[in-house]
């Protein structure tokens, strides 16, 4: 546990010394900040609008971060050679990717935090103080960045990180039209389409069961009845990922 604990902080203590990392929570930070001017241009219900931008600037730019650091995690340690230092040492290779997986997860969750401690002090200012399903939708928030992660994890363990970017952004696409794929599918004239669809909705991930924003926008009470399903989903399904990608790594020659 132990080595584990120090790979995943020594991915962090990497995670966080990246310049772009900044230039990306800056943007985000700064959608969120800008939000506030849609309350001067907006014919309607302007507190919704506000909170749909300033929440949509915190799930978007911190997909991208996760995209971002995701794709390089495993590929930087080949490309650098810095692996051999590691497997050079009674450290499994399973454990190695966990490791670097927890290490992202720490980062984005530190990322998330401070999105969140700004989103939460736009709303105090303007609105007061968000309801609680603001709160859990952050959380699932977490679920859905930690199952694309994994996927780019995945991707990351055999590929470059210009092809993993790509398998990574063409998972993201399809995860939110998870349902209109269903839809297309079931409505098809062709046989094989609706199997392809239906192939394509049940092996790739529905980020959609994981997203309750339009409650947290609208500030309708906690959904329970989806939480527990989508942490079933979400961690189930970034188990079976991970272990994916620790099988794919540990045949992987490095030598």
């Amino acid at each position: 546990m132990s080595r584990l604990w120090a790979i995943a902080l020594n991915t962090f203590r990497e995670a966080v010394r990246d310049r772009v990392l900044y230039s990306i929570l800056f943007f985000g930070v700064g959608v969120i900040l800008l939000s506030l001017a849609l309350s001067e241009v907006t014919i309607g219900d302007q507190d919704k609008v506000v909170r749909s931008v300033a929440q949509g600037a915190v799930d978007l730019f911190a997909n991208i971060i996760a995209m971002f650091l995701g794709v390089s995690l495993v590929w930087k340690e080949l490309d650098q050679r810095t692996i051999y230092t590691v497997i050079s040492k009674p450290i499994p290779r399973w454990m190695f990717v966990l490791g670097k997986y927890l290490g992202l997860m720490l980062t984005l969750s530190a990322e998330v935090a401070i999105l969140c401690v700004v989103y939460t002090g736009l709303m105090i200012a303007q609105q007061g103080a968000p309801e609680p399903v603001v709160f859990v939708s952050m959380g699932l928030l977490m679920l859905q960045l930690g199952l694309l992660t994994a996927w780019a994890t995945l991707f990351s363990s055999y590929s470059n990180p210009m092809t993993a970017t790509a398998f990574t952004l063409a998972v993201f696409v399809i995860g939110h039209l998870a349902d209109d794929i269903w839809v297309y599918g079931s409505q098809a004239s062709s046989p094989a389409v609706q199997a392809i669809a239906r192939a394509l909705y049940w092996v790739l991930p529905n980020f959609e069961l994981m997203d309750i924003r339009p409650w947290a926008v609208h500030h309708r009470p906690v959904p329970t009845d989806r939480i527990w399903p989508a942490l079933t989903y979400g961690l189930g399904y970034t188990a079976a990922v991970l272990a994916a990608a620790a099988a794919v790594f540990q045949k992987k020659d490095v030598k």
